[in-house]
Formats: structure tokens, sequence, C-alpha cells
């Protein structure tokens, strides 16, 4: 898939890895469809691209705008090869108690966003049985954090998803990825920058070299997300004071 031109849809590309990846595909010979909230960072990437980029902008938190995007794909008979589920938010869902809205919004953002998608196109894959699903998780998946609750919660539940997904449609042809990223340098990333840091630009390079693969889950960097893995036998206390030694100046 990744040498022979496919059709890709792609969710969150107005910055970041989503931004890099898009970038990558089209570029490459890929037709790909993207989605995200801002509307004029899409038209400023299209641009870029020359006018090859096909776009919607829309919320994957909000139901009524993927049903609305899915339904101008298939108007114009755009069934993707393969789904790549990369929109997600990193909530401050924590301060003086939890904070609902916060937690709602990125539980429907991480989650419930790729249960819909995942939902309107297996029918689509089961028929044909050839199709790929790529789930964006983290090494956030292994450990509570500081500040935060949600991320690691929901990116465990889309790890834990795709695990169900590729053990009951084993024999399908439909393949389930998940791929879990370690630090990246996008606006997610709150801490220092540094050697184990990688770039947009070499995680979408990663997802890509994953796209002509059997269902797996996949980690990027090694380093250190197999550090990572290991940490889970540190308590979570000792782990988070660790951590707070990478936190860049401004303590995010």
């Amino acid at each position: 898939m990744a040498n022979k031109p496919q059709k890709i849809f792609i969710t969150g590309i107005s910055s970041g890895i989503g931004r890099a990846l898009a970038v990558q595909l089209v570029r490459t010979g890929h037709e790909v469809w993207g989605t995200a909230r801002r509307k004029e960072l899409l038209e400023q990437l299209s641009d870029q691209l020359d006018g090859k980029l096909l776009f919607s902008g829309g919320d994957t938190s909000n139901i009524d705008d993927n049903k609305k995007i899915a339904a101008e794909m298939r108007a114009k008979n755009f069934i993707p090869d393969a789904v790549i589920l990369n929109a997600g938010i990193h909530a401050r869902d924590i301060k003086d108690g939890l904070i609902f809205s916060e937690a709602q919004t990125a539980l429907k953002t991480n989650l419930e966003g790729p249960l819909f998608w995942i939902s309107e196109f297996l029918p689509d894959f089961l028929k044909r049985r050839d199709g790929l699903f790529v789930g964006i998780s983290s090494t956030s998946a292994y450990r509570p954090y500081r500040g935060t609750l949600t991320y690691s919660a929901t990116k465990s539940a889309l790890s834990m998803l795709f695990r169900g997904l590729r053990l009951n449609f084993a024999k399908t042809g439909v393949r389930f990825s998940a791929i879990h990223f370690g630090p990246i340098a996008t606006e997610m990333w709150r801490g220092k920058k540094g050697f184990s840091v990688s770039s947009p630009e070499a995680a979408a390079q990663f997802i890509v070299s994953t796209l002509d693969k059997k269902s797996a889950s996949y980690f990027f960097p090694v380093l250190s997300t197999s550090l990572m893995r290991l940490s889970v036998l540190l308590p979570d206390k000792i782990f988070s004071f660790f951590t707070s030694l990478i936190k860049n100046k401004n303590g995010k």
C-alpha cells in the first residue's frame, strides 16, 4: 500500500503528525482525504499541495460532523483503502477538581470519533475482505499523569479497542494496527526538546512504513517507547517524579 497509490482517509491533519503524514502521502501519489476542525489550515495545506488534497472541515468529537463528512465522501465515491485515526487532544481536565467538560471532549475526540469511523467503513472493508485501520495511540496508555486523566485513559482504551478488533476480525482480511508514539515535537508535547523527541515528519514516515505490514501494535521511537514499557515496574509516584524532571520551563 505504501508504494501503490491508494485512497487514504486521515483525521486531524491541520497540524503535527497528521499534517506531515498528509504531505508525505499526497507527494508520493496517494489520494488523500483529510479532516480537521480548523478549515483555514486545511485550505492552506491544500494550497501547499497544489490542490491535490481532498478535505472536509469538521470536529471529530461531533458525530453529526462525522456523518456529514462520511456522506460527502460517499457522494464522491471515496471509499478509503486505509483509515488513519490520528485526531486527538490532551485535555487539562484536572485543576481544583475534575473538569467534566474537558474530560468529555477528550473522550469524544480520542475514542468516540475513532469508533464512529471504524463503524462507518468496516462494512465496506469486510465486503471486499481488504482494508486497514490505523489507530494513533501513545505510550501514555501505560501510565497516568499529573494534571490530566482522560488522555491516558482514552489512549489505553483505544489500544485495547484495536486488540479486540484484531481478535474478532482476524480472518476477514481487514487489518487493525495501533501505533504507540513516545515524545513527538508537536503542540501536544509538553516536555523539553531533546535527542529522544522525534519530529512529526519522522513519526509520519514511520506510519507510512507500517501500511503494508500485518495487523500489529507498533512503537516509535524505539528508545523512549522501550523505556516507557519497562517503567511499568515502577510505582506511579516514582514515575511521576522522574517525568517532572523533563518538564519545560513553563511547567507544561
